[in-house]
C-alpha cells in the first residue's frame, strides 16, 4: 500500500517541482502553506470537563502529549508494574466508582495570518538593461504565440505536431536567458476572452525592449546627448506603465521585468536628478493600445541619433583628410601643390555642408597657419569664402598683444616703399580692420594715414569718395577678404588715376611691400608726390 501511494504521488510532486522552479509566485505560496502547516502541528493545551466527587463539573486542562509519568507514591498503594502486576501482594487498590467518559472541548483555532515576508527591492544596474530587453523581446514573441496557440486549439489542431514543438522551442530559448519565465505561455496563464489583448501585451513588451536598447546606447555616449537621454527615459516610463496596465487587464502575473524597469527608472531619475514627468504612478497609467505609436517615436529618435552619429563619423573623417593635405603643403614649402590645395578646399566645402559652422574653432585652428599661403588663382566656393570671412573676423577681434605679425627685419623692399610713400595716404579695401596690421603698415611705410575700408558689406558709394581723395597714392585690394571683384575696384582706380595693388593674403609690411613693388613699382617710382 505504501509503495502504491508513493507511486501515485510521484507525478504530482514532479509537476509541482516544475511549477515552483519556473514561477517565483508559486514558491512564495508554497512557503506560506508550509508555515501554516507548522502552526497546525504545534502543541496546544486542550480544555476538558470532568465530574468531581460532589457531582459538580470541573474544568481540566489536558497536558501536551508526552511519555507516561509514574504516579506519586501513596501510602498503601504500590507503583504499577509495567507488565500489569503489582510489586506487592500485601496491598490492594481501593475500589473506586467507575468514572464517566471524559468529554474534550477544543478551543476554536484562530484563522492563520501569514507573517509579513520582507522582500528586498531588486537592484537593477545599467548593465542589466540589455538582458531585460532580450527577455522582453522573447516575451513579446511568447504573447503572440499564446494567441496563436489558442486559435489552433479552438480549430482542433493536433497538439503533438502543430503546437507542442513551438512551445518547447520557446521554453528552450527562455532557459538560455537568466530568470526568464514565459508566464503567458504557461498552462495556468491568463486566458482572456479577447485574444487581441495578447497583441497589446506583445506590443508593450516590444516597446519596452526598444526603449531599453536606446537607453543602453545613450548610456555609452557623452553628456552632450542629455536631451535625448531624458526623452528616452520618458519613452521607457510610458512602455512599462502600459505593460503593467495590460497585464492587470488580463489578470496575469506580476511581471518581474516590468518591476525591474520601474525600479531602474526610479533609481536613475533620483541619481541623475531627472524628473520623469509621467507614467510613474498607478493613477497615471499609459494606454496599452498606443504602443505602436510609441514604438514609432522610439524608432524616430533612434534614427535621428544614428544620423547624428554617422554625420559625426563623417566629420571626423573629413578633419583627418584636411589635416593630411595641409601637412603635405606645410612640409613642402615653395611647391605649388595644386592637388593638395584643391582637396583642402573641397574638404572645407563638405565640412560646412555637413553642418560644421563656418566659425568652427577646430576648423579655424587648422587653417590659420596656412591661410596666407592660399594660391591667388585658386577659385573659392561659397562655403570656403564663409570660413575665410569668419577667420578674418576672428583675427580682427583679437587683442593686439595676441597677434603675431611678421617680426622679421624690414627688407630693402620695405625701405624702398617707405621712400616712395612717406607722408602719403593709402586705402586698403577688404576684410575686417586689424588694428595691429594697420599700425604696422603705417609705421613701416611712414604713411600719413591708412584708410581701411572693410570689404564685406560695403557698396561702391562707401569707398569711391575715399579712392577719389587727391592725397591717396595707392589702393590695396585684399582679394581674399573682399566681396568686391578686382574689376569693380579697378574701374574707380582708373577713373581717379590711382595705383591698384592686389594683395592675395597677409598684412605684414614685408609681404605688402613685395606685392606693391612687383605690381606697380615702376609707376610708383614715377609718381609725382603731392604734399599731404
Amino acid at each position: 500500500m505504501h509503495d502504491d501511494l508513493m507511486a501515485a504521488f510521484k507525478p504530482v510532486i514532479d509537476q509541482l517541482q516544475t511549477i515552483v522552479e519556473n514561477n517565483p509566485a508559486y514558491r512564495t505560496l508554497l512557503r506560506d502553506l508550509g508555515k501554516a502547516l507548522l502552526v497546525l502541528t504545534e502543541e496546544t493545551s486542550v480544555t476538558t470537563s470532568a465530574p468531581t466527587a460532589d457531582g459538580q463539573s470541573a474544568t481540566l486542562v489536558e497536558r501536551p502529549f508526552s511519555a507516561p509519568l509514574a504516579p506519586e507514591a501513596t501510602p498503601g498503594v504500590s507503583k504499577p508494574d509495567l507488565n500489569g502486576a503489582s510489586d506487592s501482594t500485601e496491598t490492594k487498590l481501593a475500589p473506586s466508582t467507575p468514572a464517566k467518559p471524559v468529554r474534550f472541548v477544543a478551543t476554536p483555532a484562530q484563522p492563520y495570518t501569514p507573517p509579513p515576508v520582507w522582500r528586498p527591492t531588486p537592484v537593477v544596474m545599467d548593465e542589466d538593461l540589455p538582458m531585460i530587453a532580450a527577455r522582453c523581446r522573447l516575451k513579446a514573441e511568447g504573447a503572440r504565440w499564446a494567441a496563436m496557440r489558442q486559435r489552433l486549439l479552438d480549430a482542433g489542431a493536433d497538439y503533438e505536431t502543430e503546437i507542442d514543438p513551438h512551445s518547447r522551442d520557446l521554453i528552450t530559448r527562455a532557459k538560455l536567458l537568466t530568470d526568464c519565465f514565459l508566464w503567458m505561455c504557461h498552462r495556468d496563464g491568463p486566458t482572456p476572452s479577447d485574444l487581441g489583448q495578447y497583441e497589446d501585451l506583445a506590443g508593450c513588451f516590444d516597446a519596452a525592449a526598444m526603449a531599453l536598447m536606446l537607453l543602453d546606447k545613450l548610456l555609452k555616449k557623452p553628456e552632450d546627448e542629455q536631451d535625448a537621454f531624458e526623452q528616452a527615459l520618458d519613452f521607457t516610463a510610458e512602455a512599462q506603465s502600459a505593460l503593467r496596465g495590460v497585464i492587470a487587464a488580463m489578470e496575469g502575473y506580476a511581471d518581474t521585468d516590468q518591476a525591474r524597469i520601474f525600479t531602474w527608472l526610479r533609481t536613475t531619475g533620483a541619481t541623475r536628478q531627472i524628473l520623469i514627468q509621467r507614467y510613474m504612478r498607478r493613477d497615471d497609467p499609459a494606454d496599452p493600445t498606443g504602443c505602436d505609436a510609441l514604438q514609432r517615436r522610439i524608432q524616430a529618435l533612434d534614427e535621428k541619433l544614428q544620423l547624428v552619429e554617422n554625420r559625426s563619423k563623417r566629420r571626423q573623417s573629413l578633419y583627418n583628410k584636411l589635416r593630411y593635405h595641409l601637412k603635405l603643403i606645410q612640409e613642402n614649402p615653395g611647391q605649388d601643390r595644386p592637388h593638395d590645395w584643391r582637396k583642402t578646399i573641397e574638404t572645407i566645402e563638405e565640412l560646412v555642408d555637413n553642418g560644421v559652422p563656418a566659425s568652427n574653432r577646430e576648423l579655424r585652428d587648422l587653417l590659420l597657419p596656412m591661410i596666407d599661403d592660399l594660391p591667388e588663382a585658386l577659385e573659392l566656393p561659397k562655403n570656403c569664402q564663409l570660413v575665410l570671412r569668419e577667420i578674418d573676423r576672428f583675427l580682427s577681434e583679437r587683442p593686439a598683444k595676441l597677434e603675431i605679425p611678421n617680426t622679421a627685419s624690414p627688407t630693402g623692399e620695405v625701405q624702398r616703399v617707405a621712400e616712395l610713400l612717406r607722408g602719403r595716404t593709402v586705402v586698403l579695401i577688404g576684410g575686417e580692420r586689424r588694428s595691429w596690421a594697420a599700425d604696422a603698415l603705417t609705421q613701416a611705410f611712414g604713411l600719413n594715414q591708412l584708410i581701411w575700408i572693410e570689404g564685406h558689406d560695403q557698396s561702391y558709394a562707401d569707398f569711391e569718395p575715399q579712392v577719389a581723395r587727391p592725397e591717396v597714392a595707392v589702393v590695396i585690394l585684399a582679394i581674399r577678404w573682399s566681396r568686391h571683384g578686382f574689376g569693380e575696384v579697378k574701374e574707380f582706380c582708373d577713373r581717379y588715376d590711382k595705383l591698384l595693388v592686389r594683395l592675395p593674403g597677409g598684412y605684414s609690411p614685408n609681404l605688402v611691400a613685395f606685392h606693391m613693388l612687383s605690381q606697380v613699382g615702376e609707376r610708383l617710382a614715377k609718381l609725382e608726390l603731392v604734399a599731404p
